[in-house]
């Protein structure tokens, strides 16, 4: 991506400072580091002043930052990057100088005070992830790809969904494949995969029991494609299942398919949230559906927008989503359904071609 791609995301950061009358941000995060210039490091620092951009990295990124790093001036050094800043006068005095309060700890904040003596510096929190809700063109592009490699291998890997196989195996093969087609040294996140009981339990890790006649079988994973994440859900059930797993399944994805129908741009998530919810709830199973409807998703497997009962969000065109309700019985079983979707102005595109009829396996 261009500099000038960058830049602009910079400059969208200064526009949301300024308006708060301050005159920079310290970003340490990550994630964020990332998405303002383009590294992809695992140590680093990013100031942001009305006319400056500066990241700072040690001696392991030379390379990698000159490769990477786009609109900001780059600084090696082996020494603590508060230091760096110091040191190099990136930071002149009497300066209101925001950071981010949910990446940086009490101590840090104290060494800021200690090293920055005559700069203000001020807590706050979403100003990047605010930025990063609606996504542009190339994002979407390799979420669709993400979401493409992800049906790609549920598709390789359904063959070996089978009574007698374990559910680590599975996941392991999962892992495996995301890693092979999408980003070579992670998946989207650690595989999901619960089978009887587990299949309850919406965050199972998947374990050495195996796949057992007359059970729902849960299955959530994703990919990762140029640091975009896929998130998808399927549910199987296996022979001899009994009717009320069946029935809990058609209730899921009905609930699934109306929300999905109710979403566009410029309708509250907490309205979509209650589509699904409400039908959940009139067939009888509320309680039993207990998180939120879905979130956002790019950069980070988790973002801003959610679906929730207690969301105050408007959905944007060109918000990613996820759909994903569910209902979990302790004796019978669970079920969730999960497609990503782009929310367009007079509806929503579903990323995710897997089939979701039910399906018995043997």
């Amino acid at each position: 991506m261009s500099e000038q791609y960058f830049t602009k995301r910079q400059n969208n950061l200064r526009a949301l400072f300024s308006q708060e009358n301050l005159d920079g941000i310290l970003v340490t995060n990550l994630t964020h580091i990332r998405y303002l210039c383009g590294f992809t490091g695992s140590a680093g620092s990013l100031l942001i002043t009305h006319d400056k951009c500066e990241f700072i990295t040690d001696g392991r990124y030379t390379f990698q930052s000159k490769n990477e790093v786009k609109g900001a001036n780059i600084t090696i050094s082996s020494d603590p990057h508060f230091n760096v800043i110091k040191k190099e006068n990136l930071l002149p005095s009497n300066l209101k100088i925001a950071f981010d309060s949910n990446n940086v700890s009490h101590q840090i904040y104290n060494q800021l005070k200690d090293i920055f003596s005559s700069i203000s510096w001020e807590g706050t929190s979403g100003y990047v992830e605010s930025l990063a809700m609606i996504k542009d063109e190339k994002e979407i592009d390799a979420i669709k790809t993400a979401v493409e490699i992800t049906d790609q291998a549920f598709a390789e890997v359904f063959p070996m969904i089978k009574i007698g196989v374990k559910e680590k195996e599975i996941a392991n093969q999962l892992s495996f494949l995301y890693r092979k087609y999408g980003d070579a040294d992670a998946d989207a996140f650690s595989p999901i995969v619960g089978s009887g009981i587990h299949s309850a339990m919406p965050h199972q890790r998947p374990t050495d029991k195996k796949i057992e006649p007359g059970e729902l079988v849960v299955i959530d994973s994703g990919a990762k494609y140029a640091g975009y994440h896929a998130d998808m859900t399927r549910t199987v059930a296996t022979k001899g299942y009994s009717e009320k797993q069946k029935e809990i399944y058609n209730i899921v994805l009905e609930a699934q398919l109306k929300s999905i129908d109710g979403i566009k741009s410029n309708i509250s998530c907490k309205e979509i949230d209650s589509i699904a919810r409400d039908h959940i709830t009139n067939a009888g199973y509320g309680k039993y559906f207990d998180h939120g409807l879905g979130h956002s998703l790019g950069l980070e497997i988790h973002e801003n927008p959610r679906f929730s009962k207690v969301s105050k969000d408007i959905l944007q065109s060109n918000h990613v989503m996820t759909v994903e309700p569910g209902i979990y019985l302790e004796d019978i079983g669970g079920v969730r359904i999960e497609d990503d979707i782009v929310v367009q102005d007079n509806g929503c595109e579903v990323l995710n071609k897997t089939q979701k009829d039910f399906t018995v396996i043997s």
